[in-house]
């Protein structure tokens, strides 16, 4: 029998969080574990304890937390903490949860013996404070997602983990560049579902645009100052091109974005906004465009190019591991919207080379595919879970 626990605040398999969550649970069955879930909003079976979320977070928008998300960000991660804390029976286990959510729970764990993983899901956590805010600032934009508490509770976890899993030399390089030692450092590439995200006969990517035809782009993901979308409005309206349309395909949960997509309407773009199931959007699309400034991994594009779209990602992406430039997508830096714009009036004129990349990115995500990754991580996670069979 193993005591191996996992947390996270978001539900399995919802969400960015909620689908590392489940490829880790699903590492731990493949590796012969049963693995114990404290989430949100968790399923009524065994082997589940739902955290309820905080009864406070209904009232935020009648009191002036309203504007100061980095604040109910915070709480909310303690409030998750102390709840599993509470909830966590006093035995030796091997516990991974996730940065913020975890400094209270990991000392538990401590002084029970166990073993700490964080799964680390960004880079450094001062490299990503430090893009946040020049995002923001340069971009005019209050309310940050994150505050100073914040980076120093991650900080002390970050003490407190006895292994920390990396998904990218992205986020890798910036660990050991603020002193976290590679001995602590765990390589755990993440993967996507190609059986689901896979190509259908005649979608746009995969043959010429039709006379009349838009074209277009795709971004997953949050619209973000940390996803870059900026960067991509601002290259495509260098182009100056009536074709072009742009979907901007992830939650938008602030004014202030809302607004800046706006300006952009106002010059003259063709900008979508959209949420759910992005599958069918990505096979309408002729290109996905990833302009990430801080990214750790980056799940979205990877599936894109499952789907068989071409990709064009950034140096601060850091499924960039995954890119040769000019075979199966393209990489420019980060913050770059002339690099982009270039790449995308390339793309667009240049349709052998863009459904050839298309088919290229397609059988690289197949070295992806979430059932290889899944068994790579039980493999690597296997003489750490051991360590936790009770007696």
């Amino acid at each position: 029998m193993n005591n191996v626990w996992l947390g996270c605040s978001a539900g399995l398999g919802s969400g960015g969080l909620g689908g590392h969550l489940d490829f880790v649970y699903r590492a731990a069955l493949e590796g012969g574990v049963s693995p114990h879930v404290y989430c949100r909003e968790a399923p009524a079976r065994a082997g589940f304890t739902s955290i309820p979320s905080p009864s406070w977070q209904r009232y935020v928008k009648y009191t002036p937390l309203r504007w100061k998300p980095s604040a109910h960000v915070y709480m909310g991660a303690v409030q998750f903490d102390k709840a599993v804390a509470d909830a966590m029976p006093g035995v030796q286990a091997v516990y991974h949860s996730f940065p913020a959510f975890a400094e209270e729970s990991f000392a538990r764990v401590r002084r029970h013996s166990g073993i700490n993983v964080l799964e680390a899901a960004t880079t450094h956590v001062h490299e990503l404070y430090a893009s946040t805010m020049l995002e923001h600032r340069k971009f005019r934009m209050s309310g940050e997602p994150f505050s100073r508490p914040w980076v120093k509770r991650v900080l002390r976890e970050y003490e407190l983990a006895d292994y920390i899993t990396v998904a990218s030399k992205l986020q890798w390089d910036t660990f050991v560049q603020h002193g976290v030692p590679e001995h602590k450092l765990l390589f755990a590439p993440l993967g996507v579902d190609t059986s689901r995200f896979a190509p259908i006969e005649g979608q746009p990517s995969r043959r010429s645009r039709e006379k009349g035809e838009p074209f277009r782009i795709i971004a997953v993901g949050q619209v973000s100052l940390l996803k870059g979308f900026p960067y991509l409005l601002e290259a495509v309206l260098s182009l100056k091109d009536p074709d072009v349309e742009i979907t901007l395909f992830g939650g938008v949960g602030w004014r202030g974005i809302r607004q800046l997509v706006e300006t952009y309407r106002r010059q003259g773009l063709n900008i979508g906004v959209a949420s759910g199931d992005p599958l069918p959007a990505l096979h309408r699309s002729h290109l996905c465009v990833h302009a990430s400034v801080s990214d750790g991994f980056g799940l979205a594009p990877l599936e894109a190019m499952a789907a068989g779209l071409p990709v064009v990602v950034t140096e601060g992406t850091g499924m960039k591991d995954a890119i040769e430039n000019g075979r199966n997508g393209f990489v420019v830096p980060a913050r770059d919207a002339a690099a982009l714009a270039e790449r995308l009036a390339e793309l667009k004129e240049n349709e052998a080379l863009r459904m050839a990349i298309g088919s290229a990115a397609r059988e690289t995500a197949l070295g992806y595919d979430v059932s290889r990754k899944v068994s790579e991580y039980a493999k690597l996670l296997l003489p750490i879970w051991n360590l936790s069979k009770s007696s």
